[in-house]
């Protein structure tokens, strides 16, 4: 299956193209968020990220299926986050 990937701010990639903050990632049916944030190679990765599919924020556990757009927000530090999160580690 294909999803499309949305990256903010500092997941953005700057190319000689220009800046690249929108991905297609084919996965295997069943495929989580987890799983998909697993393949994209990040040269900053985290520790938090909001993910949102089609508009809804989610876990990492949830079911991608064809088609969907996934949005990674990376944290912020200072204030309190309302939204679940993925823990990425140290």
């Amino acid at each position: 299956m294909q999803i499309t990937v949305r990256l903010h701010t500092i997941l953005r990639r700057e190319t000689p193209q220009g800046i690249v903050d929108r991905l297609t990632l084919d996965l295997p049916n069943g495929s989580t968020v987890g799983q998909a944030v697993e393949r994209i190679d990040m040269p900053t990765r985290p520790r938090t990220m909001l993910l949102v599919v089609n508009g809804k924020i989610v876990q990492g556990d949830h079911v991608l299926a064809e088609g969907d757009e996934l949005r990674l927000v990376p944290g912020i530090s200072g204030g309190r986050l309302q939204a679940p999160a993925l823990e990425l580690g140290p």
